[in-house]
């Protein structure tokens, strides 16, 4: 019967190999990143992640769902309190934008602060621009439950259904203005003249971005014009 310590040691193996892969994965991607390099960088046994994964395919599903349990448990409980207060019929127009603010907020500690963040989110960009057979435990694991919480509080605000394309279209294009921070995150440094966003700096993006969003819903016109598909029902996503 293995001993405690060796259950011990496995676990440590498999967690420095998903940390390892966190890191590889996120730098040089899924194919380039080598079952050796892994083991080397990890300073465990090539055949550990056989063993614990059943191959690479194996471990990088499993720094996918380690990406995903981390940023649900960031993100989680306030995503949760949005679609409460969504939920509410009676909840005020102010409760709604309290709410949207500290999504705001949320948003941009958990997609752009943090040395971790960087890590996972090179990964989460990639699955994006290449996804691979995983894609879908990280679309149903995050992107999905994120895209849901903007479109509940946006719809609230708007009047559109949560079904409704220009509503989906309207959710990801706000999204984006907190992911470029992170997708251009090189960029930004450069042009901001700095080695790395600063506590000020953060808190700026947090004020620009809550003023934008508020900007959208005050002055919200739908755009679904004749010849425009954008909020027909027959064309929902």
């Amino acid at each position: 019967m293995p001993s405690k310590n060796t259950h011990a040691n496995e676990g440590a193996t498999r967690r420095k190999l998903i940390e390892t892969g966190v890191r590889l994965f996120g730098l040089h991607g899924f194919e380039a990143t080598s079952t050796r390099a892994l083991a080397t960088a990890a300073d465990a046994n090539l055949g550990s992640i056989s063993y614990h994964f059943g191959g690479k395919e194996g471990l990088y599903r499993a720094v996918l769902e380690h990406i995903v349990e981390i940023k649900m448990a960031e993100i989680g409980p306030g995503l949760d309190r949005v679609l409460t207060v969504c939920a509410d019929a009676s909840a005020s127009r102010e409760k709604l934008l309290e709410t949207l603010r500290v999504l705001v907020r949320t948003m941009v500690g958990v997609m752009i602060g943090g040395e971790q963040s960087q890590a996972f989110s090179q990964i989460m960009m990639q699955e994006q621009i290449a996804p691979t057979a995983s894609f879908d435990l990280l679309y149903s694991g995050f992107f999905e439950k994120v895209q849901a919480a903007w479109a509940a509080v946006l719809g609230r605000l708007t009047g559109l259904p949560t079904d409704n394309r220009e509503l989906r279209l309207r959710t990801l294009s706000i999204m984006g203005q907190f992911v470029i921070f992170r997708v251009g995150m090189a960029a930004t440094l450069r042009r901001l003249d700095c080695e790395k966003l600063s506590d000020e700096i953060m808190e700026c993006i947090v004020r620009f971005g809550i003023q934008q969003v508020e900007a959208i819903v005050d002055g919200f016109t739908p755009v679904d014009q004749p010849g425009c598909a954008c909020g027909r029902q027959e064309d929902r996503i």
